[in-house]
């Protein structure tokens, strides 16, 4: 058994959709990011890559990859 933990954390400002696990949540704020910002979906995913010893989210999908 392989297991891997995975966080996300953005910060929550005002004029952006707040998206959480793919679903969008009626919010004054948002998440500020470079993507979607789903602080859900992306914490799994860091997770699942850190089981598979495949790195995470953010060498593989780095700011700087528009």
């Amino acid at each position: 058994m392989k297991i891997g933990m995975g966080y996300d954390v953005h910060q929550l400002i005002r004029g952006r959709k707040l998206v959480l696990g793919g679903v969008r949540v009626l919010y004054e704020k948002g998440l500020l990011g470079h993507s979607d910002a789903d602080v859900l979906v992306h914490a799994v995913i860091d997770a699942l890559l850190g089981a598979a010893h495949l790195g995470d989210i953010g060498r593989l999908y780095p700011d700087s990859d528009p």
